[in-house]
């Protein structure tokens, strides 16, 4: 449910944008959203078509790419991914590591005409 507070900000983003470019509908809306955020794409998409009846945002579509949190080694410096994550750093066997959480939420772009 906190993906409602978070579809609020992005459908009044956008709204100012269609008000400050006089647009006419909006037809995708691009995000990047960090893997630690625990926003579903498809909720945020569900509550845009929700909110949007009888606006330029009718219909929208979201395309969301998921951002990957990163994992460093405080050794020698590698980092990688959750997913090549084997309790210790690839490159050199230090269990000396540090996770980078990905918490973005970012409006990249929409497309609108």
């Amino acid at each position: 449910m906190h993906e409602l507070a978070v579809t609020e900000y992005v459908f009044n983003l956008v709204n100012k944008q269609v008000e400050a470019n006089n647009l006419k509908k909006v037809e995708k809306i691009h995000l990047l959203i960090g893997d630690q955020c625990d926003y579903v794409p498809e909720i945020i998409e569900e509550y845009l078509q929700v909110m949007s009846d009888n606006t330029a945002l009718e219909g929208v579509k979201v395309d969301a790419t998921v951002k990957e949190s990163t994992i460093e080694c405080k050794d020698c410096g590698t980092q990688f991914t959750r997913h090549e994550y084997a309790g210790k750093c690839p490159k050199c066997g230090s269990e000396n590591l540090k996770l980078n959480r990905c918490t973005d939420f970012i409006v990249k772009n929409i497309e609108a005409i």
